[in-house]
């Protein structure tokens, strides 16, 4: 694991199990309870640690989520470049379908992660999650604007179009998406429509239906 500014350097040279671990009982107890009601010393209990020692290695419960957000944020990172870089001849409408896809593989394969987020996304729940949210919304914008430009480009969205408008509805539409997919797996009694393939290629062709050429 990478070095960050939330952690010292007692944790960063810890072998790579016991830092799995912490972060494991952390991201488990912020997905759980959220940070306010988050425990530290269910933390310390699951990962087989003192307190003492989690205080060496992050200096407050804020700087320990923090921790858990970097982390979170990269493997965001790693999946939308993936995306990008694997979809580089595919057309923007395609692409933008490969992106929703690859957020529902990502609750999939994290779905305490995306816990965190959702938590973050609709309540007040850590010292700073406003300050959070509005990172997340502006690295989306940025990352979504690209794809619109490229698609004007090619000719296969219409040039009067707004690139960062596009963007936003982007975000918009992925996040609800998400959003969906991610009360299927947290809330058996959601009567929200189901994250299947058939809806999401429609909603894909119903914005083709008013962004295309």
């Amino acid at each position: 694991m990478n070095s960050t500014s939330t952690s010292t350097n007692k944790f960063e040279q810890l072998a790579d199990l016991k830092q799995k671990s912490i972060i494991d009982a952390s991201v488990y107890e912020f997905a759980n309870n959220g940070f306010k009601n988050a425990s530290v010393n269910k933390i310390v209990e699951k990962a087989g640690i003192s307190k003492g020692s989690l205080f060496n290695y992050f200096k407050s419960k804020n700087l320990l989520f923090d921790h858990i957000y970097a982390i979170a944020l990269r493997e965001v990172k790693s999946y939308l470049a993936k995306v990008r870089d694997e979809s580089v001849h595919d057309d923007f409408f395609t692409r933008f379908n490969k992106i929703i896809n690859s957020g529902i593989a990502f609750i999939n394969k994290h779905p305490r992660l995306a816990r965190i987020y959702f938590r973050l996304l609709n309540s007040d729940d850590s010292p700073h999650g406003k300050a959070i949210i509005q990172n997340l919304h502006s690295e989306a914008i940025r990352y979504l604007t690209d794809f619109v430009e490229v698609g004007i480009e090619r000719n296969e969205l219409r040039s009067e179009l707004n690139p960062t408008t596009v963007a936003f509805l982007m975000e918009s539409t992925l996040n609800r998406i998400l959003q969906v997919h991610y009360l299927e797996i947290f809330d058996t009694e959601s009567t929200l429509s189901k994250t299947d393939n058939n809806w999401i290629n429609d909603i894909v062709e119903t914005l083709k239906t008013g962004l295309s050429k």
